[in-house]
């Protein structure tokens, strides 16, 4: 089993070192782990966001990506039968592209998810900025907020900076239920150009399974659209359990293998943000 999304406590809203996830992955016989830290580069955001090295907070643009591929290095050399890999998780708004690349450019990442946690620098995946998105949004209606959102994912597509789309309905935790069935409507109309589009651009797409620990029914995205992305093109899938602490690592992991193999489709291992061999699905 392989886990392609995880947060060390680098990211601030994380716990567990890179060495006790490794810990965690060596019992839990992981052959893969990609570290995903928190990369926030949004300078609208600048006073909310930060990344931690030992303990202290440290401004998302300093230097801290040295003390994390150092603390990588130390894994892979500690825990040999686990393979460690150097990834990150992009918070991406349009308008970003320059700082992001410059990013990315700097560091020898393995795997790059690329994700909307944020709508015009208002965070919709924290239930404490609920109350700010609903003064923003709430009198917009839910056909913009839904178009808007696709807009943003294209654009994250569009770039070509990502290997990856993180949690790509990540509106169902805590958008979607303040609409009517006009949001889902309007998703449904038009995310299947979107979905063309994230194909045409070479974007992958990953299975995220914290969903399913969250009481959902089905991973982040849902399994028809999984089955939409397929259908349109999208040639890479990865899995990954997003966990936020140790215990939650490789956390119905099963599961989201089990949606990708019924759709003929094998997860994606990466190495220098290359695919490795058979990782592409049957056509």
């Amino acid at each position: 089993m392989i886990d392609y999304h995880v947060h060390p406590d680098f990211s601030q809203d994380a716990e567990g070192s890179i060495e006790a996830y490794c810990e965690r992955a060596s019992e839990l016989g992981l052959e893969e782990i990609c570290f995903t830290t928190h990369y926030e580069p949004d300078p609208a955001r600048r006073d909310c966001e930060e990344v931690h090295v030992n303990g202290c907070a440290q401004p998302v643009d300093s230097d801290w990506p040295d003390a994390y591929f150092a603390a990588l290095q130390a894994a892979t050399a500690k825990f040999p039968s686990v393979a460690v890999l150097a990834g990150v998780e992009v918070g991406y708004e349009p308008g970003l592209e320059g700082i992001v690349s410059d990013f990315l450019r700097r560091y020898p990442f393995d795997f790059v998810l690329g994700a909307i946690h944020c709508l015009d620098h208002i965070a919709i995946t924290a239930g404490q900025e609920l109350d700010r998105f609903k003064v923003e949004y709430m009198d917009q209606g839910p056909e913009f907020v839904a178009e808007r959102y696709l807009h943003h994912l294209r654009a994250a597509a569009g770039c070509q900076l990502f290997d990856c789309l993180a949690h790509l309905d990540i509106y169902r935790k805590y958008v979607e239920s303040l609409y009517d069935q006009r949001f889902g409507a309007t998703i449904d109309s038009l995310l299947p150009s979107v979905l063309d589009f994230v194909a045409q651009s070479g974007t992958g797409i990953e299975v995220n399974s914290s969903a399913l620990r969250r009481g959902n029914a089905e991973p982040y995205p849902a399994l028809r659209i999984l089955k939409l992305a397929r259908d349109a093109g999208v040639q890479v899938f990865t899995v990954g359990s997003d966990a936020h602490r140790p215990a939650d690592l490789g956390k119905d992991l099963e599961t989201a293998v089990q949606a990708l193999e019924d759709l003929g489709v094998r997860p994606a291992r990466l190495r220098r943000r290359k695919l490795m061999p058979a990782a592409r699905i049957p056509r």
